[in-house]
């Protein structure tokens, strides 16, 4: 199964997003980053009785849907909406799968929107152009420190402080181009310089500020059992360990309940609404790596909800 018409974007590990979801028993779906709509496709076309709502807060990522979706019908529906919003944005409640890819979609990083190192056009990295502030003027007018913190924050490490100050002192910056070439040769011949360009996780920490997409997650996996139904799957794809360990432990304590001891006496506060069907996280497999080195770093996890607060 490609889970997709020919095109840029390959989505990640379809076939176990459908199975995860249990898409070919047909229901009713939410396909939270609907990006260039490769898992939709594949929820759609596992079952004429599958339906998706389908939200990206990308206006092109639902435009680049607009242009296909006619040949779905009723059984397609997409919303210009940031997960998080969800509960406001979206009406039905108790999906019966909810799929959530925290992956940046090939498209945009070749749209020229500042994603990709090569780009030399403004250093912009929203997702939704039309809000908030883009990274070029968060890189030419936050404090030093500021730009630590995030830089630190989105998994930089122990050279997070010596890029905030490169950056600064080497700011206003124009293009994506310029500042992963200020990032590069900052850390020339430093401790701990790896074959990976430095600018690499630089880029996601700064998409990840801009964004507020740890806030945007941490809102999203509130909002989550609330239109879920009793026995729903819910599948989260992550890319790097911040949000892999935010959706992991989100998931634990969904299942764990808090995690109080037996010995507990007091109120509990919150109750088990659900179990993890994979202890360990789901991986590409070899052969889907070497066709799309990008999902290398995907990590699926799985889980199902006992309880129903959809209602």
């Amino acid at each position: 199964m490609s889970g997709s018409k020919p095109g840029v974007h390959i989505p990640i590990m379809v076939d176990e997003v459908v199975e995860a979801l249990k898409a070919k028993e047909g229901g009713m779906f939410l396909d939270c980053t609907f990006g260039s709509g490769g898992h939709t496709r594949a929820i759609l076309d596992a079952s004429p009785d599958a339906w998706v709502v389908a939200l990206d807060r990308d206006v092109r990522a639902i435009k680049r849907g607009e242009s296909w979706a006619a040949e779905y019908g009723e059984r397609l529906e997409l919303i210009h909406t940031p997960f998080a919003e969800l509960e406001d944005r979206v009406s039905f409640r108790g999906f019966d799968g909810i799929l959530a890819d925290l992956g940046m979609s090939t498209d945009q990083l070749k749209e020229g929107r500042g994603f990709s190192f090569v780009d030399e056009g403004p250093l912009d990295m929203r997702m939704d152009e039309s809000r908030g502030m883009s990274a070029q003027e968060f890189v030419n007018t936050a404090p030093e420190r500021e730009i630590y913190v995030a830089l630190a924050e989105g998994g930089v490490g122990q050279n997070a402080r010596s890029i905030a100050h490169a950056l600064v002192s080497s700011r206003p910056f124009e293009s994506a181009k310029q500042l992963a070439e200020v990032v590069k040769q900052s850390q020339l011949g430093k401790r701990g310089e790896s074959r990976v360009h430095p600018a690499t996780v630089v880029f996601q920490a700064l998409r990840m500020k801009v964004n507020d997409e740890i806030g945007q997650l941490e809102h999203f996996l509130q909002a989550v059992p609330k239109v879920a139904k009793k026995g729903a799957r819910f599948a989260v794809i992550t890319f790097h360990s911040i949000e892999d360990k935010i959706v992991t432990n989100r998931m634990r304590s969904w299942e764990s309940a808090g995690s109080y001891p037996a010995s507990w006496r007091g109120a509990r506060t919150e109750v088990r609404i659900g179990h993890v069907l994979n202890k360990k996280s789901i991986v590409p497999s070899d052969d889907e790596i070497e066709r799309n080195p990008a999902s290398r770093s995907a990590r699926l996890r799985v889980m199902e909800f006992e309880k129903d607060f959809s209602k």
